[in-house]
C-alpha cells in the first residue's frame, strides 16, 4: 500500500473527507487537512510529508487552482513524478498541468466501493507499481499519519525531522531538501552585459526569451522570480558580450547544491539580427530541457562531473551536430562514468540509430547491434524511460510498422510527464503511413513542449497543409518566420506547401533565395516547374515534367520535393516512379510521398498497389486496422480493400 499526500483547497474539505476516509480504508496511509497559515515549522512538515510521499494526489477544482499551496504541491508532484490528478467539479486543471491524465471524480457518490473510484485505485497502482528504485540512501517511511487537527500538530518523529532540517538551513538556506536525486527546477538569472556599449535591454529581453522557450507543458519546472526562485538547485544566467560585429552570448547552468558549473556554451550572433535573443533561448533551453529532465529519472546522487557529461551529450544531440560518430562518442563517455544510468544508455541507443540506417557501410549493423544492447540497457533500467524504446523503434527494420508503432506508443504512455520528442517522432510515424490527422495531433502536442523549436512547428505546419488546414498552417508559418526568417526547412516547406494551396506565384522567388541551398540545375528545374503550373500550358507542363524526371533518376538528385512538383504536373507516372526509386534507395521512412494529395490519380493503379504491398504498407494496415486517411474518402483506392 502507499503512502499518500492529498492537496486540495479549504473550500473543498467536504469533498474530501470521504475521499480520504475511502483511500484510507483501501489501506492506504493519508496525509491531509485543510490548509492552516503557518510558520516555519508548518512549511517543514509539509516539505517533509511531499518528500516521504509515493503519490501525490492533487483535487483540482474551481477553489484549488487559484490556490498557491496547492499549485506548488502540484508542482512537486510534477517534479518528482509522483502526481496523481483528480477533478472534484470538472474544472480543469491550470496551465502545466493539462498534459497528464486526469482522473474525473465530478460524479462520484462519496462511497467507498463505488466504480467511479476504479480509475483513481488503478493509478495509485500503477505509481507505487513503477521499477523507480529507492535512492541508495533512503529507508523505507513508517505510516504518514493523518492529521484530524490540523497540520500544526506534528509527531515526534516529523517534528525530530524538522529540527534536523532547520539545521540544515543554516548552511544551505535556500535549498530544500528532498529527493537525493536531480530536481529537475531552473531559476533563470540575470545576463549581464559585459561590454559597455552591449544593449541593456538585451538582458531583459534573452530573460523573458528563456522563459518562453522552456514551454509550459514540461517536467523541468522554471522559476523566474519571487520566493520560489531561490528554492530552484539550478540556476540558468550567463553574459552578452559585443564584438566589432557580432554578439556573444555565453550561456551557462550552475548546480547551486554544489556551486558547480556543469554546462556552458557561447552563441555568435550577428550584430543586426533582432531575434539574437529568442534564438539563443531556443537552442540553450532545448539543451537544459534535455539534460534535466533525463537526469530526474535517476533516483541517485549524480556528479557534476556525469550530469556535465550528459548535458554535453544533449548539446551534441540537439545542437544539431553533423558528425554522427561524436554524437555517439559523447554518450559512450556518459555510460562510461555512470553506468547504471538508464538515459546515458538511451542516449548511446539514439546516437547509435542514424549509424545503423547507412548504406553500404560495414559498421551499421556494429551499430544496430550496439544501439539494441544499449536500448535494452536502457529499458532495463528503468522501463519508464521512453528513450529506450523510441531507440529500438529506430533500430527495427522500417519496414516493421506495427512493431516500429507499439514501440513509439509505448514511449508515450511509460512515463507520466514528456519531453515532447515522442510525440514528434511518432508524428513522423504516422506522416510515413499517411495518417496526417493524427499526426497534427501529435504534432501539436509535440509543440506545446517545444512551442519555439523550428522542426516540431514546420511538421505541424506540413501536416495541416495535408489535412486542408491551410489558415492554420499559414499562421505557423508566420510565427516561425518571425523566429527563424533564415531557416532553410521552413522556405522548403513554403515552396512544397504552394504545389497544395495552388499559390505558385509565392513560390517562385521563394526558389532564387539563398536560403534554399538547391543545386543550380534542380533549382532551374523546380522554377521551370512552377512557371508551368502557374501557365497550365500543356507544352510547358510537358518539358517540365521531363527536365525532372531526368533528375529523379540520378539517386543524388531525387527527393521528396521533385516527387511532389511530379505528381502536381499531373505526371503521375512519372511521379510513381520517382517515389518508388527515392524509397529503395533511401528507405521507408520517405514513404510518406506516397500519400500525397496530388497523387491520388496513381492511389488506384496496379503499380501502386505492388510498391505499398512491397513495403509492408498492406500487412501493415489489415494486422493493425489503421489505414491512412485517404481510405476515409467517399470513394476510397481500392487499395483501401485490400
Amino acid at each position: 500500500m502507499a503512502n499518500l499526500f492529498l492537496s486540495y483547497a479549504r473550500d473543498d474539505t467536504a469533498r474530501l473527507r470521504p475521499l480520504a476516509a475511502a483511500l484510507e480504508s483501501s489501506g492506504h496511509s493519508v496525509w491531509w487537512d485543510s490548509h492552516i497559515p503557518g510558520g516555519e515549522l508548518f512549511a517543514d512538515a509539509i516539505e517533509h510529508a511531499l518528500g516521504e510521499a509515493d503519490a501525490i494526489i492533487v483535487a483540482w477544482s474551481t477553489a484549488s487552482v487559484r490556490s498557491p499551496w496547492v499549485r506548488d504541491e502540484a508542482a512537486v508532484g510534477r517534479d518528482r513524478g509522483r502526481l496523481i490528478p483528480v477533478s472534484l467539479d470538472g474544472c480543469p486543471p491550470p496551465i502545466g498541468f493539462r498534459q497528464y491524465q486526469t482522473v474525473d471524480l465530478s460524479n462520484w457518490n462519496g462511497r467507498g466501493g463505488a466504480s467511479a473510484l476504479a480509475p483513481l485505485q488503478a493509478a495509485i497502482a500503477a505509481r507505487i507499481g513503477g521499477n523507480e528504485s529507492p535512492p541508495a540512501d533512503r529507508h523505507e517511511p513508517g505510516p504518514l499519519k493523518r492529521l484530524s487537527r490540523g497540520r500544526a500538530r506534528i509527531g515526534v518523529v516529523v517534528a525530530g525531522t524538522t529540527l534536523l532540517i532547520a539545521a540544515a538551513a543554516l548552511l544551505y538556506p535556500h535549498i530544500p531538501l528532498g529527493t537525493s536525486g536531480v530536481t529537475p527546477k531552473v531559476a533563470i538569472g540575470d545576463f549581464v552585459a559585459v561590454s559597455a556599449d552591449t544593449p541593456r535591454q538585451l538582458s531583459s529581453s534573452l530573460n523573458g526569451e528563456m522563459l518562453a522557450a522552456f514551454g509550459s507543458e514540461h517536467e523541468v519546472a522554471v522559476i523566474t522570480a519571487g520566493l520560489g526562485k531561490a528554492s530552484a538547485p539550478f540556476l540558468l544566467d550567463g553574459t552578452i558580450e559585443k564584438g566589432a560585429d557580432a554578439l556573444h552570448f555565453t550561456i551557462n547552468l550552475r548546480n547551486r547544491r554544489t556551486g558547480g558549473l556543469v554546462w556552458s556554451q557561447g552563441y555568435d550572433r550577428a550584430l543586426i539580427d533582432t531575434l539574437a535573443p529568442r534564438q539563443v533561448a531556443v537552442s540553450a533551453t532545448q539543451v537544459v530541457r534535455c539534460g534535466l529532465w533525463g537526469a530526474s529519472a535517476y533516483r541517485k546522487p549524480m556528479s557534476d562531473q556525469a550530469l556535465s557529461l550528459y548535458l554535453k551529450w544533449c548539446n551534441e544531440y540537439w545542437g544539431g551536430s553533423p558528425d554522427e560518430d561524436r554524437i555517439l562518442d559523447a554518450a559512450k563517455r556518459v555510460t562510461a562514468t555512470i553506468p547504471d544510468f538508464s538515459f546515458g544508455w538511451s542516449a548511446l541507443a539514439l546516437a547509435a540509430v542514424p549509424i545503423s540506417h547507412r548504406a553500404d557501410d560495414s559498421g551499421a549493423a556494429q551499430a544496430r547491434q550496439l544501439g539494441w544492447n544499449a536500448a535494452e540497457k536502457a529499458t532495463g533500467l528503468d522501463r519508464r524511460n521512453p528513450e529506450g524504446y523510441m531507440a529500438q523503434a529506430g533500430l527495427l527494420p522500417l519496414t516493421r510498422f506495427a512493431d516500429r508503432e507499439r514501440l513509439l506508443t509505448k514511449a508515450i504512455s511509460v512515463r507520466p510527464t514528456e519531453c515532447g520528442c515522442e510525440r514528434q517522432v511518432y508524428g513522423d510515424f504516422l506522416t510515413s503511413v499517411g495518417r496526417f490527422e493524427e499526426a497534427a495531433r501529435e504534432y501539436d502536442r509535440a509543440r506545446a513542449m517545444m512551442p519555439l523549436a523550428p522542426m516540431s512547428n514546420v511538421r505541424l505546419a506540413q501536416a495541416l497543409y495535408l489535412v486542408g488546414r491551410q489558415r492554420e498552417a499559414d499562421d505557423v508559418i508566420a510565427r516561425m518566420l518571425e523566429l527563424w526568417p533564415d531557416a532553410e526547412i521552413v522556405r522548403q516547406l513554403q515552396v512544397k506547401a504552394a504545389l497544395w494551396t495552388r499559390k505558385y506565384d509565392a513560390a517562385i522567388p521563394l526558389l532564387q533565395t539563398p536560403e534554399l541551398h538547391f543545386p543550380e540545375e534542380e533549382r532551374s528545374a523546380l522554377a521551370s516547374a512552377f512557371a508551368a503550373l502557374k501557365s497550365e500550358q500543356p507544352g510547358a507542363m510537358q518539358s517540365a515534367t521531363a527536365e525532372l524526371a531526368r533528375l529523379a533518376a540520378n539517386p543524388r538528385r531525387n527527393d521528396r520535393l521533385i516527387v511532389a512538383t511530379l505528381a502536381a504536373l499531373g505526371a503521375a507516372p512519372e511521379a510513381l516512379r520517382a517515389a518508388d526509386a527515392l524509397v529503395r534507395e533511401r528507405g521507408p521512412a520517405l514513404s510518406d510521398v506516397l500519400f500525397d494529395p496530388n497523387l491520388a490519380p496513381a492511389w488506384s493503379s496496379p503499380a501502386y498497389a505492388a510498391l505499398v504491398q512491397r513495403l509492408g504498407l498492406v500487412s501493415y494496415w489489415r494486422a493493425g486496422g489503421s489505414r491512412p486517411d485517404y481510405c476515409r474518402a467517399a470513394e476510397p483506392p481500392a487499395i483501401c480493400r485490400a
